[in-house]
């Protein structure tokens, strides 16, 4: 961050970082997706596999990542398009861009997904998985991110943001080691008691604004001086 004259406060927060699954989307995204893709089962074994503990979480990612190479990118979002998602995004990302923070996306989930969600709500970056799409078609160069920390890890060091000033949003138990090594951190529609005891604080709402109101809050009541 560029130095301030002595005396002049610095702001509390500079980025914001919302997870996708869960989050953004009421559902996972690509699980509900895959249904409508005709590979619902195959897609679900992995995800059980995984939570057996037969596969890593790279694996799955890797393996379920692998079932959409040869499809369509239009074909794929068309079905990510169906799936439910929080309310007001665009409208909570133009208010927190307004209160000077950077809107980012931190999430396991493909790059493609997110430059959706960036071109639909403005988000301004993203921290994710490396699916590559060569002429609309979604092809097997793929570089899974199963640990979300040390993806936000790199990306505050490369834009010389102190993680201090980091807030993450996010519901599941990866967004745990995320949530130990943020500023603060918000456990959004979790019942997941892991995650809430993990979390600076913890809410249940089906509109982004909720969030943007709590942010908002904890800004103004008190601001960190150099």
């Amino acid at each position: 961050m560029p130095d301030l004259p002595s005396g002049m406060k610095t702001p509390k927060f500079v980025v914001v970082s919302f997870d996708v699954d869960k989050t953004l989307f009421r559902q996972p995204a690509l699980t509900q997706a895959a249904r409508g893709l005709g590979i619902g089962k195959k897609w679900d074994a992995i995800d059980a596999m995984y939570h057996k503990q037969r596969i890593t979480l790279r694996q799955a990612l890797l393996q379920q990542f692998q079932l959409l190479v040869g499809m369509k990118l239009v074909d794929v979002l068309a079905e990510v398009s169906r799936v439910p998602m929080m309310r007001n995004i665009r409208e909570a990302v133009d208010k927190l861009l307004g209160l000077g923070l950077s809107v980012i996306l931190c999430t396991d989930n493909p790059d493609f997904l997110c430059q959706y969600l960036v071109e639909q709500f403005g988000f301004r970056g993203f921290v994710s998985s490396k699916v590559v799409v060569k002429n609309g078609v979604i092809i097997d160069d793929i570089e899974p991110l199963p640990d979300k920390r040390l993806g936000i890890r790199k990306y505050c060091a490369w834009m010389s943001i102190p993680l201090s000033k980091t807030v993450h949003v996010g519901d599941g138990l990866n967004d745990v080691p995320v949530f130990r090594v943020v500023g603060y951190s918000i456990a959004l529609n979790t019942s997941l008691e892991k995650v809430k005891r993990a979390a600076s604080h913890q809410m249940t709402t089906d509109d982004l604004l909720d969030v943007y109101k709590h942010i908002q809050s904890e800004m103004s009541s008190t601001k960190s001086v150099n």
